[in-house]
């Protein structure tokens, strides 16, 4: 991802594709261009964004000086004046506001990620950011190594595979909810009016968009998992279609971002949809099937409580939950959580002894003053129950989440004859990060309500399970495994654990190591690394709004505190060090063992923050 403008682009000129084969052209419609040199001068009025194809007279103008926009329709006159340089883009995803100014960020790369019915959904490959401030708007000293600071974190937090959108489908939207909500505002109604507030994650970014009325390039993204697969079971072909939505609202990186906040939304918060398409193209044509889509939609989140875990630099954090501030803040999310999906069931598994048992009693304690029937809670220790390799005992929870799962069913419809079934219930699965524990669930009950699907429209047959079909299962594994890693990684920065289980669906002693190996690095970023990435997090999401004159980057650390994060620096690195080239040319020798012992033993000298307090 790159600023547009100085020696490359004199004057702004972007066109994207829109809705297919229309195009979005961003443009200065005034100004002077002298394109001699990388130091030559452009001043510029305005910025104008409009469709060069198919899309009518509007068109969306930035003022370059006050950064207002607004919409006006009539003839374009974008390439009437100067001479203007172009660069293709795929979509608006809106405007952020920073020193200087404006900036535009367009997606510039795509590419199809797989189909839902007859809409493609595409993967943003890359974005571009495109100055819309003024040449003459600069900003001095400290202020512009700010700026550069801003625009590496914004380009950090854009530049990931994770990106997700339709150009004629919400995909921040299940099946289910998108069909209610073209029953309530109309199926011609402009897409952001019909998104998912929760998962419409550039909303801050297009809200001067969506402000000006330019409801013609205010384009959803979504952000999470998405994977298409096709598969074929006794002659049957349907695409297997699996998408995971991260929330917004409470949006961030593993320590950063923990239980509930005041308005009760949770850290970690996503929707997982399971899609089983007949209405496809390449599905099959059997008519008892033809046209049916079927859907499957869990949840996962943080414990609903107040609680967070302070960073230390020792391995484990000090864990700290509220439970006297946390009545209003569990409420206000289960009763969110009830009015959007129906009745739910939270799987609780967090150890119910040791160091998480804190949370998982406040959250079993608030569980149980909430007095409402359409609220269930279930604590199944994961680590206690699957201990020793025993994995096949997930059966237990998916057994006792069984009559549940049959009461709230799941979303069905078919071409031409409408909806069929609804969704009247979601599961709501955690651990202490919701991504490793949380995962290995989540795929065994979508398992469970699969096999029941394709029973249902006579797919397999009463006495067949998925088990007499290996291709499907191992399609089916690899998918989700896919999906925790996407997930944790957008949380923890390095792949989920227990993936090896996923995969294959037994537990290995080399998938135990891989797990150590992740887990270590787990430690490094989120002592050392996360804050950052949760700083281009906020900014996206407009957490943080960029205020000219002040800067949130002054070293408020002490000279001795800054010697100590120095110290565990050096320590970390000499560790790594002697992992990779061991003295004496083995990890286990006398001399490695002893040099590793050394700075170890410098490491656990570091004093904590209690002990700097």
């Amino acid at each position: 991802m790159r600023e547009c403008g100085g020696e490359e682009v004199c004057v702004d000129v972007v066109q994207a594709a829109w809705r297919y084969a229309n195009t979005v052209v961003v443009c200065v419609s005034v100004g002077r261009c002298d394109c001699v040199a990388a130091s030559s001068s452009f001043y510029p009025t305005t910025v104008t964004v409009e469709a060069a194809r198919g899309a009518g007279e509007e068109r969306v103008v930035i003022d370059r000086s006050t950064g207002a926009v607004r919409t006006e329709r009539g003839a374009g006159a974008a390439f009437a004046g100067a001479p203007q340089r172009t660069v293709s883009a795929h979509g608006v995803m809106g405007l952020v506001s920073l020193q200087r100014g404006p900036y535009l960020v367009l997606i510039t790369g795509r590419e199809p990620a797989g189909t839902i019915g007859a809409s493609t959904v595409y993967r943003v490959t890359e974005t571009r950011v495109v100055k819309a401030a003024a040449e003459s708007q600069v900003v001095p000293g400290f202020d512009a190594v700010d700026e550069a600071t801003y625009l590496r974190l914004l380009e950090s937090a854009l530049a990931v595979d994770s990106f997700f959108f339709s150009y004629d489908m919400d995909m921040t939207s299940s099946l289910q909810r998108q069909q209610q909500q073209r029953e309530e505002k109309g199926a011609g109604s402009a897409l952001f009016a019909r998104a998912n507030d929760e998962f419409f994650y550039n909303k801050y970014l297009s809200e001067s968009l969506i402000a000006a009325g330019a409801a013609a390039f205010v384009l959803p993204v979504m952000h999470g998992f998405f994977e298409c697969r096709q598969a074929i079971v006794n002659g049957a072909a349907f695409n297997y279609v699996l998408v995971t939505r991260r929330g917004r609202k409470r949006q961030g990186t593993r320590y950063f971002a923990r239980g509930a906040d005041a308005d009760g939304n949770v850290a970690n918060f996503a929707e997982t949809e399971q899609i089983v398409d007949f209405a496809a193209a390449s599905a099959s044509a059997d008519a008892r099937v033809a046209g049916v889509q079927l859907s499957y939609v869990q949840v996962r989140g943080s414990i609903p409580v107040e609680w967070a875990q302070v960073i230390n630099m020792r391995y484990v954090p000090t864990l700290r939950a509220d439970v006297g501030a946390s009545h209003k803040r569990f409420g206000a999310h289960m009763e969110r959580l009830i009015a959007e999906y129906g009745e739910v069931a939270a799987v609780n598994l967090v150890n119910k002894t040791g160091y998480e048992r804190p949370v998982g009693d406040a959250f079993a304690q608030l569980s149980g003053q909430l007095g409402d029937p359409r609220y269930h809670y279930t604590h199944f220790d994961f680590h206690r129950e699957c201990s020793r390799m025993r994995w096949h005992r997930i059966s237990i929870l998916v057994d006792e989440l069984a009559p549940l799962s049959d009461r709230f069913k799941y979303f069905r419809a078919r071409a031409g004859a409408g909806v069929q079934q609804h969704q009247r219930g979601v599961v709501r699965t955690n651990c202490m990060d919701c991504l490793d524990r949380t995962n290995v669930v989540q795929s065994e009950l979508a398992r469970s309500v699969l096999e029941q699907q394709l029973r249902a429209v006579g797919v397999l047959t009463e006495a067949e399970s998925l088990t007499a079909f290996p291709a499907l299962r191992a399609m089916l594994n690899n998918v989700w495994a896919d999906n925790a890693d996407a997930v944790s990684g957008a949380y923890s920065g390095t792949g989920a654990l227990k993936t090896d289980f996923t995969r294959t669906g037994r537990r290995s002693y080399w998938g135990a190591l891989q797990d150590a190996r992740n887990s270590i690095e787990r430690y490094v970023r989120g002592n050392f690394f996360d804050g950052e990435r949760q700083d281009a997090t906020d900014l996206l999401l407009g957490v943080h709004c960029v205020r000219p004159g002040a800067t949130p980057f002054a070293d408020r650390l002490s000279s001795e505190a800054r010697a100590l994060v120095g110290t565990v620096y050096v320590c970390l690195f000499m560790l790594v060090y002697a992992f990779f080239y061991p003295r004496g040319g083995h990890w286990f020798g006398a001399a490695n063992a002893a040099f590793v012992a050394c700075w170890l033993a410098v490491l656990a000298l570091v004093p904590t923050d209690k002990k700097l307090a």
